[in-house]
């Protein structure tokens, strides 16, 4: 079952989003955004979020970028009319074109807030940090995607921040201590606060989506 996330990189407050449709875990493509902080300088993570130009999904692909993303992909599902969406069910890693310099990267920061959003990683080059959280329908071990009828959905849940390290500094048990902080929390009912009224007012607004700021709420607040 494929375990949905986002990469969000962060300088100067503005967000550029990747994404992540399988293997999002930890110990899956977290490994391996670990590795492309520690093969990095902030610097150097600076530039590679300059060079990085958003499009939208529904833009066409031009042959030059279609021939270019061929690699990130199984063959078999590559196909000379590849468009963005398809490009990105079959990305076998989100990290991947970011280490080669891959200059596209289809603009997600509207997919912070939805609950399909489980594994949330932030690149925060203003911060200087790597802030790991999780949220949406994992915080509430639903193994689907799928949403039922019969569930009682509460409107916001705030994504769990599991830890939050320097990006010159993490550690090597950075799963570990993730996953022991995920074990020690408990999962609290409380009505609307101000935090939550807020993120409901910013959560469709396309251009706060894409400030770090006013989507803190679902990047993880806390730690």
């Amino acid at each position: 079952m494929s375990k949905k996330g986002l990469i969000s990189l962060v300088k100067d407050d503005k967000i550029k989003a990747v994404y992540i449709h399988r293997n999002a875990q930890l110990d899956k493509i977290g490994k391996r955004i670990v590795r492309l902080c520690r093969e990095n300088t902030v610097d150097e993570l600076k530039e590679l979020y300059d060079r990085l130009i958003l499009v939208d999904e529904d833009s066409g692909m031009l042959p030059e970028q279609r021939e270019a993303y061929k690699k990130y992909m199984p063959e078999q599902c590559y196909t000379e009319d590849l468009d963005w969406t398809t490009a990105l069910k079959y990305t076998k890693d989100a990290t991947e074109p970011l280490r080669d310099g891959f200059p596209y990267v289809v603009d997600y920061a509207g997919f912070l807030p939805s609950w399909r959003n489980r594994f949330r990683y932030t690149i925060d080059l203003d911060k200087q940090t790597l802030k790991i959280a999780k949220g949406g329908l994992e915080i509430i071990s639903q193994a689907s995607d799928e949403f039922f009828d019969d569930v009682d959905y509460c409107d916001k849940i705030v994504p769990f921040v599991m830890a939050e390290f320097p990006l010159d500094n993490i550690p090597e048990d950075w799963i570990e201590i993730c996953k022991k902080n995920w074990l020690s929390i408990q999962i609290i009912c409380l009505p609307w606060d101000e935090a939550a009224i807020h993120s409901n007012e910013v959560e469709s607004d396309s251009k706060l989506q894409h400030s770090a700021k006013a989507m803190e709420f679902f990047m993880g607040m806390g730690k």
